[in-house]
């Protein structure tokens, strides 16, 4: 129990010589985002995931089913949307995925700048658009008995989920492309199925000792608490506080990953890919 928890511990703290540095700590924070923005995309957009976004292929299968509670469109349009998300992480990669600190800094720094803008697009709805509010004051929030948006239906399709659909999606693609290639070995930051197959796995082939269980807990502890922290905001209808709480933790990367952009430390290094001949 005591190496498991020096290996928590050293996840999220790491040491001067760790082979991911900071990265660990950094995709932690993006795992906590990645449970932040589920809560709020299942409970407040109608079904559907834009962080562990491959869920969507299932709800297209439901919603083609005519499944009670499920609609084609949100599946198909965050999976398009996640598509784009990750079309613009692989350029990010392209240009700047030598150095992983300069890499997730850039990579974050976008992600923050769809969050911000899905921020202001909720506030701008609420102003100018007649339909549900997100977001809105305690008073509001307090007199709705269900949650602040109506769930798409065949006949009803509300701006606020289109546009955080179109604007969260993408950003998680980013992530999800980011996290990829950073490769910290069980910090995808959102899928975690792999994690929790790898403690269990681990530990009947190789003993307890071998399961990393630890480092794997943090990881299945930070979304699990996002997730948490996002169900108790959207059922109070604080899906903005929500996005607040995300670009806080996005900022908190780049603030992190900003001293090391020129930094020869082992940990910002990408490993050079094989050159086939």
């Amino acid at each position: 129990m005591t190496s498991h928890l020096a290996e928590a511990g050293r996840t999220l703290i790491p040491r001067n010589n760790d082979r991911y540095g900071l990265l660990s700590p950094a995709l932690v924070i993006l795992t906590f985002v990645a449970g932040l923005v589920d809560a709020l995309s299942y409970l407040a957009m109608g079904r559907v995931f834009v962080a562990n976004v491959t869920g969507n292929i299932v709800f297209l299968g439901f919603s083609i089913a005519h499944a009670q509670g499920f609609v084609w469109w949100t599946s198909t349009l965050a999976l398009l949307a996640f598509i784009v998300g990750a079309l613009i992480g692989g350029r990010i990669i392209r240009r700047f995925g030598d150095n992983h600190a300069k890499h997730l800094l850039v990579a974050t720094g976008v992600q923050t700048l769809f969050v911000i803008a899905a921020l202001i697009g909720i506030y701008l709805l609420n102003h100018f658009s007649s339909e549900p509010t997100m977001g809105g004051t305690a008073a509001a929030a307090a007199a709705r008995a269900t949650p602040s948006l109506i769930f798409p239906t065949a006949s009803h399709i509300d701006l606020h989920i289109i546009m955080l659909i179109v604007l969260l999606a993408p950003a998680m693609g980013i992530q999800n492309s980011t996290a990829r290639k950073l490769s910290v070995p069980d910090l995808p930051t959102t899928v975690m199925t792999m994690t929790l197959t790898g403690i269990v796995a681990d530990t009947s082939a190789r003993g307890h000792e071998h399961s990393k269980l630890g480092r794997r807990a943090v990881a299945m502890t930070a979304l699990a608490l996002g997730a948490l922290t996002g169900a108790l905001l959207q059922t109070h209808g604080h899906e903005d506080v929500i996005l607040i709480v995300m670009i806080v933790c996005l900022l908190l990367v780049i603030a992190m990953m900003l001293p090391h952009i020129h930094s020869d430390a082992s940990w910002t290094i990408a490993e050079k890919s094989p050159v086939s001949k």
